[in-house]
């Protein structure tokens, strides 16, 4: 008994006050029918059974609010629940069994006004245990079951003079009980249901004000941090539109770069994110050198750190290559997070990369990528905060180090979409380590890889080129004459694609940088169209011009009739590629 009554507790306990409180609540009806019983008593001429009567109703009501009075008022009693439970249970028990074998002593007067008494009490008892067990099913059974016995029971307790009706009173009284017990699966299924839903509008609620809360922190922050670059963008075209020497404008340029960059990594972030929360990412898979795209990444950071007085190791120049399948992209805009991270909180000493990798399974490779920083170490109470979008370390972080929070869990969500993961634990002596783990298809070795950051020569000759570019905002069709104007190519705009229709209707143009999304026709629509024509320009190259990266954005573009593709924001290297590439088509 005592190795069952805690799961007899965890299953009555959230019903209990409930069943509680509305067993309270008939105290007063109960009293007035023990007043009526007794009244009928002294009908049928048995007064001797009043006291006897008065005493058992009373006492099981006594003893029912005694038991049920601590769970109706004040919820869970806090001193012996246990003993209050099984009280309670008894009581329950005592009250339908009283009840229902004082409902049989009527019956069996034979009295047709009695026999009728004594089923409305067996039938309301019934009914009442019903309401009040709607919540439990061992509730419901505990002060059901006496009331459906005596009911049963009355078919074989009937008068003689009434016995040969025994067998219609027997089909009736089935189909009373069972039609009793289907009202109770009834709304004990409605009440379940209605709880249910409840309790999803109350998570829900609880999500949307936390998403809420995480959305306003979040657009704190990010208002924060994008005013860190526009102020030095904007700082320095001042300075540069005020006459600075040129020494300062070549200080200030570098400036205006850096801000733009760290813009973009921000916006990269963001908009990863949502594509990661939405389910919308999506992977690219090649063959690639994991030990090239470190030594690519590493490259591109080499200029921060001698800045910054640190020194950068990367794996040892013996190590060999590891070829896999994968999305390089995504594993270098990892390291990319992990470095400018090391780099940002590493005040002196150094930051050093290790690569390791085995074979595992069927043509497959683990790879385990360490970036181990120099900086003031992760707290174990920051450690549970560190993946976590919009949320630094610490406040005094935050403050002292800027920064959304979102790079650590972009990479951590990339890793586990590359079917690996990224963890964070404390280094030997000082500072982080990060660890990159990745199991990947084995890719099959290129000849000769290409650096990822090769490119085209800066400034090409395409000074014959007729551009035309088409884009809704100002800003980026000025941005696109400051470039490109200086090389000596005649370039034309226009705002949106019907004005690029007309414009590509009356004259020659050799290329058109498109933007993708315009209001009204947009880019995609504006080439196709262009393409479905048979003016003079149907057949000139189309560079789609966005900030959409996902692969089946791109392939939308390729779709509709354009024949290359350029990332927003501007890249001039990337630029004068697509155009180099125009003119050799």
């Amino acid at each position: 008994m005592s190795a069952s009554l805690p799961s007899v507790l965890a299953v009555l306990l959230p019903h209990l006050r409930i069943n509680a409180k509305e067993r309270y609540r008939q105290a007063y009806s109960r009293v007035g029918l023990t007043v009526l019983l007794s009244w009928a008593l002294g009908l049928i001429g048995r007064l001797d059974l009043i006291p006897l009567w008065l005493t058992a109703s009373l006492s099981v009501q006594a003893l029912e609010f005694v038991a049920v009075r601590p769970f109706a008022k004040g919820g869970l009693p806090k001193h012996h629940l246990a003993a209050r439970v099984v009280l309670m249970l008894a009581s329950m028990l005592s009250m339908a069994v009283v009840h229902a074998g004082a409902a049989l002593i009527f019956w069996r007067s034979g009295q047709p006004p009695l026999m009728a008494l004594a089923v409305m009490v067996l039938i309301g008892g019934a009914l009442n245990n019903v309401v009040s067990g709607v919540d439990s099913r061992p509730l419901f059974y505990l002060g059901f079951t006496p009331y459906a016995i005596g009911l049963a029971a009355t078919p074989f307790l009937m008068p003689q003079a009434t016995r040969g009706q025994g067998a219609i009173l027997a089909v009736s009284v089935g189909f009373m009980i069972l039609a009793l017990h289907t009202i109770w699966m009834r709304m004990h299924h409605q009440r379940r249901a209605l709880f249910a839903a409840r309790e999803e509008a109350d998570r829900r609620r609880v999500q949307t004000e936390e998403a809420l809360s995480e959305r306003t922190a979040m657009a704190a922050i990010v208002s924060h941090e994008l005013r860190t670059p526009l102020s030095a963008i904007v700082a320095g075209a001042q300075l540069i539109r005020g006459g600075a020497s040129p020494v300062q404008t070549q200080a200030t340029a570098n400036l205006i770069f850096d801000a733009g960059q760290l813009m973009t990594g921000l916006l990269t972030d963001m908009l990863d994110q949502a594509k990661i929360e939405a389910r919308a990412m999506s992977l690219e898979e090649r063959d690639f050198d994991v030990l090239g795209a470190i030594r690519d990444a590493t490259r591109f950071w080499t200029a921060n750190v001698k800045a910054k007085g640190l020194a950068l190791r990367d794996p040892p120049g013996e190590q060999p290559s590891i070829w896999v399948r994968g999305d390089p992209f995504r594993l270098r805009q990892i390291l990319n997070n992990l470095l400018s991270n090391a780099i940002k909180f590493t005040e002196r000493g150094v930051i050093e990369v290790r690569l390791t990798g085995e074979t595992v399974g069927d043509a497959k490779v683990r790879v385990v990528i360490e970036v181990e920083d120099n900086g003031p170490g992760i707290s174990p109470e920051a450690m549970d905060r560190l993946f976590t979008p919009y949320a630094q370390a610490s406040q005094e972080t935050a403050r002292t180090y800027g920064g959304t929070g979102l790079g650590l869990t972009v990479s951590r969500q990339l890793a586990r979409l590359m079917g690996g993961d990224l963890e964070a634990c404390p280094a030997a002596a000082r500072g982080a380590v990060f660890r990159l783990t990745l199991v990947l298809p084995i890719g099959r070795e290129e000849a000769a890889p290409r650096s990822a950051d090769e490119g085209p020569a800066l400034a090409p000759s395409v000074g014959d080129l007729r551009v035309l570019a088409v884009d809704d905002h100002e800003i980026n069709r000025r941005t696109l004459a400051l470039v490109l104007e200086p090389l000596g190519v005649t370039l034309t705009t226009a705002p949106d694609g019907n004005e690029a229709l007309e414009r590509l209707e009356a004259q020659a143009f050799d290329v058109v940088l498109m933007d993708v999304n315009m209001p009204g026709l947009d880019g995609r629509e504006a080439t196709r169209r262009l393409r479905a024509g048979k003016g003079r320009n149907h057949d000139i190259p189309v560079i789609g011009f966005s900030a959409g990266v996902a692969a089946d954005e791109v392939e939308a573009c390729r779709a509709a009739g354009m024949t290359d593709w350029l990332a927003k924001p501007l890249d001039i290297a990337a630029l004068y590629a697509a155009l180099d590439r125009a003119r050799a088509g």
